[in-house]
This record gives C-alpha cells, structure tokens and sequence, in this order.
C-alpha cells in the first residue's frame, strides 16, 4: 500500500490541484499522520515511565522518588546506570547520538534522515534513565522520538528531501504537544528551534501534526497540561525592575549552563563506563541528600508555584540540577535537557518570589508569578527559542496577563546570554553546527528539484539510425542523453543539424560525431536545489540526470547549474 502510494505521490508532472506529491493538501494529509504516530509513540513512552512509577514509588506519583529510603534511590540510580553501560557499551558513538541535538544534526546535514537504530537506542535507554531517578528530562527524547517517527513514515513514501525535513518537524511539534499538553508552543518550537523558518508551507502541516499530538494525549492523559498552574498576574508596573533582576539571574544561569556543557564535552571521548559510572555515583550520593533532584522534578515545579519555598531545599536543588543535567548533557546520556532547564528557571523564579516577600513584606508578591516567569527566561537563555518559551508561558497559564511580562523576562534572559556572555544555543555546543543557514541556502533546501528540472530530454543509446534519430527529433526534445554509464548530454540542434547533412545510411555513433557533449551524473527525484548544487561543485560538473528514486531507475527529467541560478537570482529568498 505504501509503495502504491509512494507511486502517486512521485509523479513529477502531476499538476491535478492537490494530487502532486508538492501539494500544500497532499503534505498536510501526510503531517497528520504523521503527527498521529508520533503522539502515539510519545504516548507510549510516557506510560512506560509513568505506570511502572506509579507502581513501584511508595507516593503512588511518577514524581515521588524522596519517598523512597536513601538505599532505594542509590539503587535505582546505580542499577539504571549499569543496565545502560551494560547495553550501550558496545555501541559505535554515532548510534548513540540521540536528543535535540542530533535531530538538529540530522536536519541539517541529512535532510532529515533520521536512523531506526538511534530512534531505539534512544527509546529504550531514556525509559531506563527516568525509570531510575537519573536527574534528566523526557521532553528531549520525546523530540527525537517524535521527529525520528515522522521521518521514518516520511522515508517510506519516499517523500522528497524538502518535504521530509517538514514532516520530521511535524513529529517535534507533535512531540512538544503531547508532551506539555501545549500545542501552540509545539509548532513554535518546530519551527524555531528544528526548522529555523517560519514559512507558509511549514506552518500549516506542523500545525495539523501538534494538534493531532494533543488531541491523542488528552484522549490518553487527559486535559491538564504538564504543570498544575494557579492563576497568575502582575500585581503592579512597581514589578517591573524585579522582574529585570529575575531575567538578568536567569540569563547568567543560562550562560552556566551552557558553558557547562560546553566544558566537560571534552570528557565525552572517555569510555561511557568511565563518563556514566562517575555521573551515576555522583546522582546517587546526591540523592541521598537531596532526593527531589532525582527524577523530572515537575512536582517540586508545581510546589513553587503554589508558594511553597524552602530557601535552602531550593537553592541545593538549583544547583544540583544544574550540575547533574549539564554534565548528563555533556555526556552524552540518554535524557533530556528542556526539563532541568525549566526546572532550574523555576527554582530561580521561587527564590527571587521568596527574597522579594522579605524585602517588602507590606507589598503582596506571588511567588509562583515569578516561579513561572523564571521557566520561561531560562527557556529562552538556554535554548534561544524566546517565541517558543512565551507561548509554553502562555499555554500553561492560559492567561494573556503573563505575555508582557513574560516578554520582558524572555528578551533580557536572551540578550544576557547572547551579548553579555556572548554564547550560542546550547544545541549549537552540543552538535558545533552554524545553525544560521543564509536566505539562498534555505530557499535551495525547501525547493524540490522537480520544480525546475527540464523535461524536453530524450534517451538515446550511443549508436543510433538516422531514421530513428529522425523519430526521436519529431517529438522536439531540447537535450539528448547518450545512455552509456557515463551518461553525456548534448543539444538535440546539434543532432538534428547532423542527420540533415548525413548522407550515408549508415548509423550514428553520438559520441564520436563533431557535436559539444557534456558530462553529468544522477540525483534522485527526492533531492532538493541544494542536494543538486552540492553534487554539482563536488564533481565540477554543469549538468545532473533527475532519476525517479534513489535506485536510479527511470529518467524523469534534467537539471543544470544554470537552472538552479536563475531560480535563486529571480526568485526572492523568502519565498
């Protein structure tokens, strides 16, 4: 069934309104599914991790580690640490790049391939790490998971290289949603963080994708987003100097927290024996002092935001979840990194909520106010994703009062990070991509070849009658492809003037006749402007063969350098 549909959706030359493969109806049909079996996997994931929690956990919650004794919680974390050594050790590195990152990398690099072996690796080995307490988040799995499910679907119908990056976009949106429960901040996250464009053909289908996650995981999880939030408001524009000192604490955290990352990468070479075991002993012994570090922590989030602070509880568990998280990070361990970091920014959201109540007692402050303001600015510093975490404020609190001052916390938080510390996205460390691709590139990237390719071609084998010249010249092709393997391609003109002056019936060899030939190579009716352009410089060639798939079969059309050229020069780099 696939392939038949594989079949339709192929057809270069099908300009039926929303039958083509290009269409905006076709890939939004194709997002939905997509964002379908995404949420499903998600959705999965998730009770995974809950359901045996909730079993095994004295307080009945997937959140309750501290109620288990200081022996349980090191043996949850050492014996989760060994079972993933155990399995993981024998893996090459490159299988076991998994988390935003890697989605990231993919993206960038592979069009938005992503492999079954890193979407299993990365399944299993975080269900194992948040079974065992490990100070990590699910959100960045769930990232991978959903985009390695939508590409994957997407790889089956031989969706072309453009169309697969969307629809791996469309499983990170389907992901965040089903995640958070917060749709609007999954198709901003897809589009700011994974894609880096906001587009019209990008934005519809991702919008279809996280709708369809949320729809499935309130069907399975209910109606309540991922954080209990009590209503929230600034009480007077008098906040607004406090509610600058909370941005410029979150952008410095931020920066930390980057910079950590930054600095212990240099130890991910070591054996993971050597890396995980240090960071497993390291959690444990953490755990027994601090058992609320272990785990998401989105119970101890929901404690800050009903106002209650321990000021020394919360400071220790600022500062060892911001250790224990950046150096996982750093290390490659398979958890993920948006959790802590939310849970960092509300931990510094509480403690400045709480200083405030003693500096001004006669004034009334809401700590959770600043506990949620606090998540966002941390968002934002951390990620560089300042839309995504204003929207994930809104959402949560489905309140419209928080968006003035979640802005402003969010774009000093940012600046802080970028201009201050002058540091990237701590996605940027972790994959040491240049995530800010140029106009043309990104225009080259979203444009499928078979919008410009040249059909007026026709094959001939290297010997030919002059009879069957004289046939296949009737039919007015522009270009002939000498079939050999390495194919040439010269002017049909050129063909047609040598018939005319051939007197003898004799054959034609086309690759001895006095005519301009010029080499050229295939690329598969997937590719993008820019798969053709890179072909093109790497070979120093002017002139590439449009196959119907990646096994080279069948001809369907041709395409030049000059081509892609006079696309990118006439048409804006925005559309």
């Amino acid at each position: 069934m696939l392939q038949e549909i594989s079949r339709f959706l192929n057809r270069p030359n099908n300009r039926q309104p929303g039958l083509s493969r290009d269409s905006l109806i076709s890939l939004s049909l194709l997002a939905t599914i997509a964002g379908l079996l995404s949420a499903g996997v998600i959705t999965l994931f998730r009770l995974l991790i809950e359901v045996p929690l909730n079993h095994w956990l004295p307080a009945g919650h997937a959140e309750g580690f501290e109620s288990l004794s200081p022996t349980m919680r090191v043996a949850f974390i050492l014996g989760s640490t060994l079972i993933l050594i155990i399995v993981f050790q024998g893996l090459k590195a490159e299988h076991r790049a998994w988390g935003v990152g890697h989605v990231l990398k993919r993206m960038e690099l592979h069009q938005g391939y992503l492999l079954k072996r890193n979407f299993f690796a990365q399944f299993f080995g975080a269900v194992v790490a948040l079974l065992g307490g490990h100070s990590v988040g699910r959100e960045g799995p769930a990232v991978h998971l959903g985009a390695a499910t939508a590409s994957q679907f997407g790889q089956s119908l031989q969706v072309p290289h453009h169309r697969l990056r969307i629809l791996a976009a469309c499983g990170v949106a389907s992901a965040i949603s089903a995640s958070f429960n917060t749709p609007m901040a999954g198709v901003i996250f897809a589009m700011e963080v994974v894609l880096l464009e906001y587009s019209i053909a990008g934005f519809i289908p991702i919008i279809l994708a996280s709708v369809t996650g949320a729809i499935v995981t309130r069907a399975v999880f209910g109606h309540e987003a991922a954080f209990i939030v009590p209503p929230f408001e600034m009480g007077s524009l008098i906040e607004i100097p406090y509610i600058l000192a909370l941005a410029l604490v979150c952008g410095v955290l931020g920066s930390a927290y980057t910079a950590s990352v930054n600095g212990l990468q240099k130890w991910k070479q070591k054996p993971i024996w050597i890396t995980w075991g240090i960071l497993g002993l390291a959690t444990a012994a953490i755990s027994v002092y601090l058992p609320e570090v272990m785990g998401i922590g989105y119970d101890s989030v929901n404690g800050w935001f009903s106002g209650e602070v321990v000021i020394a509880t919360t400071i220790a568990l600022l500062i060892g979840k911001l250790l224990l998280s950046g150096w996982a990070s750093a290390m490659g361990f398979p958890g993920g990194l948006i959790g802590p970091t939310l849970f960092i920014g509300a931990a510094a959201g509480a403690l400045m909520g709480q200083l405030s109540a003693y500096l001004l007692p006669e004034y009334p402050t809401n700590i959770g106010f600043y506990s949620m303001l606090g998540m966002g600015a941390m968002m934002a510093a951390v990620l560089r994703a300042p839309l995504a975490a204003l929207m994930a404020l809104l959402e949560l609190t489905g309140n419209s009062n928080i968006i003035m001052p979640g802005m402003l916390a969010i774009v000093i938080a940012s600046l802080t990070v970028s201009e201050v510390f002058h540091l990237p996205s701590v996605f940027r460390v972790q994959t040491h991509l240049d995530l800010e691709a140029n106009p043309v590139n990104r225009m080259l990237r979203n444009t499928w070849v078979a919008e410009i390719m040249d059909q007026g071609y026709a094959l001939c084998e290297r010997h030919l009658h002059p009879q069957a010249a004289e046939l296949i010249l009737q039919d007015g092709p522009e270009w002939i492809i000498i079939d050999e393997d390495n194919k040439l391609i010269m002017p049909a003109a050129e063909l047609a003037k040598l018939v005319a002056n051939h007197q003898q019936d004799e054959e034609l060899d086309l690759l001895l006749l006095p005519a301009p030939r010029q080499d050229c190579a295939s690329i598969s009716l997937q590719a993008n402007l820019q798969n053709a352009l890179d072909q093109m410089q790497a070979a120093d060639l002017e002139w590439l063969v449009v196959h119907r798939d990646e096994q080279m079969n069948k001809i369907v059309g041709l395409i030049s350098r000059q081509m892609i050229e006079q696309h990118y020069s006439y048409k804006p780099a925005s559309a």
